[in-house]
C-alpha cells in the first residue's frame, strides 16, 4: 500500500511539474536558474540530497557554488548525484563540447546514509584531467590519470562525460534528471543509460 501512495504522490509530483513547466515555457532555448520541482526517485536518498535536488539552483558544496543536475541510480542501489560548477552552467551549449575550465564533480553514495568517494573531472587544455577526494577534505587538484580516462574514452561523441546528455536536458528543463544505469559499481554504463529518464 505504501509502494502504491508513493507512486502516486510521484505521478502527482510530475504533474505539477509539467504544468508549471508549460506555463513558464521551460522549453526555451536559454539556461537561467528558476526553482522547479525534481522528480522523485526509487532509491531512497538522504534528507540532504533530496534537500539540495528539490531546487534547481546554485548550492554551496565543499567550499565552492554548484549546480546539481543529475542522479544516476545502479542495479546495487547505489547511486551519483552529479553537479556542475555553478561558474560554468551558463556556458554549456548544447550539442558542443563543454567549455574549457568546465568543472564536474560526482558523489559516489553507496546507500543513502553512506557518501563514498567525491570524483572531479575539470578540462583543461582541451582534455579532461581527474581527480578525487573525501567529503571531509575536499580537494580540487586535478591531473591526466589514464585509469580515469581510459573508462570515459570510448564516449568522444559526448565530449567524454557519460552525463553530458543529463546536463544539457537539466539546463534546458531546469529540473534535475534521472537515470537508471543496470550495471553495479563503477563500471559505465551504455550511452542510453544516461538519457534523460532512462529508468529500470
Amino acid at each position: 500500500m505504501r509502494q502504491k501512495g508513493f507512486t502516486l504522490l510521484a505521478l502527482f509530483i510530475a504533474s505539477v511539474t509539467l504544468a508549471i513547466a508549460l506555463t513558464q515555457g521551460l522549453n526555451s532555448s536559454e539556461y537561467g536558474l528558476l526553482p522547479v520541482e525534481t522528480p522523485s526517485t526509487d532509491v531512497d536518498l538522504p534528507a540532504d540530497v533530496r534537500a539540495s535536488g528539490s531546487d534547481f539552483v546554485s548550492e554551496e558544496r565543499y567550499g565552492r557554488q554548484w549546480v546539481h543536475y543529475g542522479t544516476v541510480t545502479r542495479s546495487d542501489r547505489s547511486f551519483r548525484e552529479m553537479f556542475i560548477a555553478a561558474e560554468n552552467a551558463s556556458q554549456v551549449k548544447a550539442g558542443q563540447p563543454l567549455p574549457e575550465g568546465t568543472l564536474i564533480l560526482m558523489e559516489t553514495w553507496h546507500a543513502p546514509e553512506s557518501l563514498g568517494t567525491v570524483f572531479i573531472k575539470q578540462k583543461r587544455g582541451g582534455t579532461w584531467e581527474y581527480g578525487s577526494f573525501s567529503p571531509a577534505q575536499p580537494s580540487y587538484q586535478v591531473s591526466l590519470q589514464n585509469s580515469c580516462h581510459s573508462c570515459h574514452a570510448p564516449f568522444p561523441e559526448t565530449d567524454f562525460t557519460l552525463t553530458k546528455p543529463l546536463l544539457e536536458a537539466a539546463l534546458q528543463r531546469q529540473q534535475v534528471q534521472v537515470a537508471y544505469c543496470d550495471r553495479a559499481g563503477r563500471s559505465p554504463c551504455t550511452p542510453e543509460s544516461y538519457l534523460p529518464g532512462a529508468s529500470q
